[in-house]
């Protein structure tokens, strides 16, 4: 029942608002993802290409051949986020970038550290000496 005086959303800005919500949402689990669990694993680049690949297109046709409506349920987001997060693994492994998170600390100490020469006092009594 709709009330005088109350609006409904558009269709269209109904579905930007939830591309949105699960943009902002999946970022932030993916990139905890990427730095706690995914940069620990260092598996064949093609491999999680051809997970993702399985990942987008089985589901879709187990429910074509059970004739089963995906669409707005849970488990069309639940395809989407594996496919997502199998495709952004494949391309950071792809670009290296998931294996440079941890060493950045790393390269900027070394880059700072300065060798000192040792003193040696040693040396300059030996000199006060034969005076």
């Amino acid at each position: 029942m709709i009330q005088r005086g109350m609006t409904i959303m558009p269709m269209w800005l109904t579905v930007i608002l939830q591309v949105l919500f699960f943009v902002v949402i999946f970022l932030v689990v993916y990139n905890q993802l990427k730095k706690y669990v995914l940069s620990k694993l260092h598996p064949n680049k093609w491999l999680i290409l051809a997970l993702a690949v399985i990942a987008f297109f089985v589901p879709t046709m187990i429910a074509a051949y059970f004739k089963y409506d995906l669409n707005g349920t849970v488990w069309q987001y639940v395809q989407s986020a594996i496919f997502i997060v199998f495709f952004l693994w494949f391309v950071d492994l792809r670009s290296g970038a998931i294996y440079n998170t941890n060493n950045r600390r790393t390269a900027n100490k070394k880059s700072s550290v300065v060798i000192k020469p040792k003193a040696k006092p040693n040396r300059v009594k030996g000199k006060i000496d034969k005076k």
